[in-house]
């Protein structure tokens, strides 16, 4: 399964990539968001790129869970975010995305571009969901594809938030 988003910013793309990949940025998200338990697994130049990983516990009400996919979740629901940024120093600014939960036998996975259109900034992100699972692999995947779905609108509501209280874009 594919998810993917363009999203605008009313700023511009060298201010966008540098509020993405400020550590306040997502201390501030984490919080908006109700997270207080997580912590920075990496957050700095790698040989390959800028890596930030996230690593925090959630807890997930298994009523909420569909009974096939209760077995894969397990007691291990750590959740991992990862952007490793592999060109920072040009457009386009490019990122490879990774999401992980536990042992969920899902792959999610994709990459993230910002652009510069007119003084805006332009956010493209492509995110592939897949699972090998037999027989309830793409149900698993179009499961966890969907939350991913809902996350991604969920982030830009809440970057848009955050850039309007740091004053870098207007209220309108």
């Amino acid at each position: 399964m594919k998810v993917e988003r363009y999203q605008d910013y009313p700023l511009a793309a060298e201010k966008l990539l540098e509020v993405l990949t400020d550590r306040r940025f997502f201390e501030a998200r984490h919080t908006m968001s109700g997270a207080a338990e997580f912590h920075f697994d990496a957050f700095g130049e790698q040989h390959d790129g800028f890596l930030i990983r996230i690593l925090r516990d959630i807890d997930i009400p298994m009523d909420k869970v569909p009974s096939f996919a209760r077995r894969f979740i397990g007691n291990n629901k750590t959740l991992v975010q990862e952007f490793l940024w592999v060109e920072r120093k040009r457009q386009p600014y490019r990122a490879h995305y990774r999401f992980a939960l536990g042992k969920v036998p899902v792959e999610v996975h994709g990459a993230v571009t910002i652009t510069e259109r007119d003084g805006m900034a332009q956010q493209h992100m492509l995110v592939e969901v897949h699972s090998t699972v037999p027989l309830i692999g793409s149900k698993l995947a179009a499961m966890v594809g969907e939350r991913v779905d809902k996350a991604l609108d969920s982030d830009y509501r809440a970057t848009l938030k955050y850039l309007r209280q740091q004053g870098l874009i207007s209220e309108s």
